[in-house]
């Protein structure tokens, strides 16, 4: 099942390598509660790039609130709003002088995400990302006995997995936020990664070594971090990584010692 990269990527410039950075010290920063670094420091990461990371914009809004920095929320609340988070997000942020405005505009910045992203891209990923979940659970109740499934069950529900998963690259490129929007957790409230990075992890674990060649890449374009570029190297399953059915017939040889 052959991966194929469909956008031209450089590989002179590796537009997120000084962010992720900045952005991993912010949260070391924020972990030990030095706020007025985390400011600093996130302000000096999302100077590197015109499309600062979901997650990262998140922390800057925190930390706004906590130092009081109402310029730099309203305009971190923006760069939000314009990714496609709903106003619900805003809401915690009510007490800052310019949210009644925010508000007012609040349909002119989703007019914005309509217009410059995909959404279909991101629920189809959403989708493609609970499909690779509920089978990753089920293959661990099969590992653990907790349930029965055969040999033919276990190829087909990896297989659908990476089928689609390749259905959509194919037709999209690689998902990234700056298609898709940002990743708005609705029962937490918060904004965060879209788990892309586990996607990959399971493919490769899988038998399917997904854009090997073109992995640093994809993080120079903030798509996956680099922590995960050096963690897919290593990532493989019981198999010799030549695809699903030789990967889950050696799983069931380690699990059920039988073909």
């Amino acid at each position: 099942m052959a991966f194929s990269l469909l956008t031209n990527l450089s590989a002179q410039v590796c537009e997120y390598e000084e962010y992720n950075k900045f952005v991993g010290i912010a949260h070391e920063n924020y972990n030990n509660k030095k706020y007025k670094e985390v400011a600093k420091t996130l302000k000096r990461a999302f100077s590197k790039t015109n499309f600062p990371l979901g997650k990262d914009l998140h922390l800057a809004m925190k930390t706004a609130k906590i130092t009081k920095d109402s310029e730099w929320a309203e305009k971190v609340a923006i760069q939000i709003a314009k990714g496609g988070v709903p106003l619900q997000y805003f809401t915690r942020y009510r007490d800052f002088k310019w949210y009644e405005n925010f508000k007012t505009d609040f349909k002119v910045y989703a007019t914005y995400y309509d217009e410059n992203f995909n959404a279909e891209l991101q629920k189809k990923l959403i989708n493609l990302i609970k499909q690779d979940k509920d089978f990753n659970k089920k293959y661990h109740q099969w590992r653990t006995r907790e349930i029965e499934m055969t040999l033919e069950e276990l190829i087909e529900g990896a297989s659908s997995v990476l089928k689609n998963f390749k259905a959509l690259t194919d037709e999209y490129g690689i998902p990234s936020e700056q298609k898709m929007g940002y990743n708005y957790n609705r029962a937490k409230n918060i904004v965060e990664y879209y788990t892309l990075d586990v996607l990959f992890i399971h493919s490769y674990q899988m038998g399917e070594l997904v854009f090997k060649e073109d992995l640093q890449q994809i993080a120079c374009r903030g798509i996956l971090h680099q922590n995960y570029v050096e963690i897919l190297k290593n990532s493989t399953g019981f198999g010799d990584s030549t695809g699903v059915e030789q990967e889950m017939k050696a799983r069931y040889k380690e699990f059920r010692g039988k073909n």
